[in-house]
């Protein structure tokens, strides 16, 4: 139970094999764990991490995504009597920036309800004064990642009927299909057949890399949640 507890299992979500002692070297350089860190594979692409403290396994869970080959290193802790084989590696966490957000809901209440719309909120940055008072909001969010990721948010800020549109970015964003918006697979593995729509007379995919956030952010803390009241627009595809 003790190792159960300091153990992560990952997967690397690629069609391709990954090489394994490539892998394992590059992981052991960039997580930089202190006090040890033991990789076994499992299968082709899925590892497992045995730390042993856990600070180090917390820096690391904290920090993710984590990627390798520009492709989404799913993790998940076991548990209980699961197997490996039973882990469905089916969410992420990530730091996502809400852009073109009205100065009206640069507040530290509304950006939860926000982060909430986007997937299970875990985090928030509200910037040094404690407002998201900026050019976008942060939030950390868990997603879903059998769903496409959201491109933006549609918001009745006042309760008027009029919608307003922030745009999303994801930090650290990897590969990720421009057809469908998922991250398990890259754009020439699709398995959507539709074809693409066409603007000008040229193909325009859907998504693309400008769902990636560019530049790097400060070092967040933790904040107590608050209630907020607002109002969304009837759900629509992302």
């Amino acid at each position: 139970m003790h190792r159960m507890s300091l153990c992560v299992v990952g997967k690397v979500l690629s069609n391709k094999k990954v090489n394994r002692e490539a892998f394992m070297r590059v992981i052991r350089r960039i997580w930089q764990v202190d006090d040890g860190l033991d990789i076994e594979s499992v299968t082709a692409n899925m590892f497992t991490f045995h730390f042993r403290d856990e600070d180090d396994m917390s820096r690391v869970i904290s920090g993710s995504p984590w990627s390798f080959d520009d492709a989404l290193i799913a993790l998940e802790r076991p548990s209980g009597k699961g197997t490996v084989e039973s882990l469905g590696f089916n969410w992420a966490d990530f730091w996502v920036q809400i852009h073109q957000v009205p100065l009206l809901c640069m507040s530290n209440d509304i950006r939860w309800f926000l982060g909430g719309m986007i997937g299970d909120v875990m985090n928030v940055d509200g910037g040094a004064a404690g407002d998201c008072v900026g050019k976008f909001m942060r939030v950390r969010v868990s997603i879903d990642i059998k769903k496409s990721l959201k491109r933006w948010l549609r918001v009745d800020v006042l309760g008027d009927g009029s919608e307003t549109v922030m745009v999303l970015r994801y930090e650290r964003l990897p590969n990720h299909c421009f057809k469908c918006g998922m991250v398990n697979h890259v754009t020439n593995e699709c398995a959507n057949k539709e074809p693409l729509p066409v603007v000008n007379g040229v193909e325009k995919p859907p998504f693309g890399l400008w769902l990636r956030a560019a530049g790097t952010f400060r070092k967040t803390h933790h904040r107590q949640r608050t209630e907020t009241f607002f109002h969304s627009a009837q759900p629509r595809n992302n």
